[in-house]
Formats: C-alpha cells, structure tokens, sequence
C-alpha cells in the first residue's frame, strides 16, 4: 500500500473481543483519493474494504458505558492488590508476596489512568446505501471526532453539502415517506371494524 496513495486516518487498534475474548484483531482506517479504506487484520490475515465517499449516507458515534466499566473493575482489582501488598508487608517472611502485589497494583494503576485519560469509549458506525459498518478503530470520542474532520472534505467533495435549510427539508421528506407501522390506505377497512353503515 503505497503511503502517496493513501493517508492514515486512525492508527491500528483492537477490536473489542466477544464473551471471554480479549480481543478479535486490529483495525485500522485509511484515505484515499476517492474511497475510505479499512483493514481488518487478525495478524494471520487482513481483510480490505472499500467505502467511496460518493456512497456514504451517514456516520453516526455513540458514547458507550465501556470506559466506566474497564475504570470500576481495574480500580477495584488495584486496590485489591495494594491491600494484599500492605498486609504481606507487615508480615514477617513475606517481602516477595508484597512486591508482587505491589508491582501489580502499580501496573493496573497505570492501566487506569491512562484508560481515564483516552477519554468516553464510543462505537461508530458508517452507512452506505447497500449496508452498515462499524468502525473499531474509533473506539473513543475525542479520536472519533478528530477522525471525522479530517473525513468530513473528502465526502463533501465528492456529494456536495447543503445548506441549514435543505438539510431539514431532506428530513421532513424522509419523514413523510415513511408511513407509520399501523397505517391504513384510505380505499382499505381496518381490521376488525365493520365497514360504515349508508342511509338509504
């Protein structure tokens, strides 16, 4: 893959893993001159897929409650591990317990701060007309929103962008379009009603 070609959008980053999976792989984004491109990548194989800016109809970032619960289970387990290396600590014989605690609590603290500093995790999602995908590789606010400044030219380069006003007109047709699940065509009786009764 030529670096003139294309552009770094996101760097690689782990796919969030399923069940008891740490992780399903790395995923990465990439500009090119008419396409966006992601490569999904297990370290045996790499899977490639071409998204044309022409083609996008939406990219929606959703904060997710990730970042609270990887903080709320690593500060439990670090403070858990500083306990233990207090108490081996003031245990006579146990020097080599309280170090490795130690040593442990100070790696998860680690682990903790910097998950705090990356920010709210987020899943991203991109929309084409013939199917939606998900971008692993903005996992987190701060760089999903940078990742989009930096993706937002390229698409309004290649479809145009509309005014305030025109955007809540495509809206409001979209709305009108779609017809609500219990609607009824005006020539059709509804279920269940019998149809009116005429005076002769």
């Amino acid at each position: 893959m030529a670096e003139k070609e294309y552009q770094r959008l996101s760097r690689a980053q782990r796919r969030p893993g399923v069940g008891l999976a740490v992780s399903a792989g790395f995923s990465s984004l990439w500009l090119g001159k008419d396409h966006l491109l992601t490569i999904e990548s297990t370290g045996y194989t790499e899977e490639y897929k071409r998204f044309y800016y022409r083609d996008i109809q939406a990219i929606t970032i959703r904060k997710t409650r990730r970042q609270a619960v990887l903080g709320i289970v690593m500060g439990i387990i670090t403070l858990i591990f500083a306990m233990l290396g207090v108490y081996f600590g003031t245990t006579p014989g146990d020097d080599a317990g309280s170090i490795f605690c130690w040593i442990v609590a100070g790696v998860l603290g680690v682990l903790f701060v910097i998950n705090l500093a990356a920010g709210p995790t987020t899943t991203c999602y991109l929309r084409s007309a013939v199917q939606t995908e998900e971008l692993p590789s903005l996992g987190r606010w701060r760089r999903a929103n940078k990742a989009l400044a930096r993706l937002r030219p390229y698409i309004i380069a290649a479809q145009g962008e509309l005014a305030p006003g025109e955007v809540a007109l495509r809206m409001q047709e979209m709305r009108s379009n779609v017809a609500p699940a219990n609607a009824v065509p005006a020539n059709e009786t509804p279920p269940g009603d019998l149809p009116p009764v005429l005076n002769a």
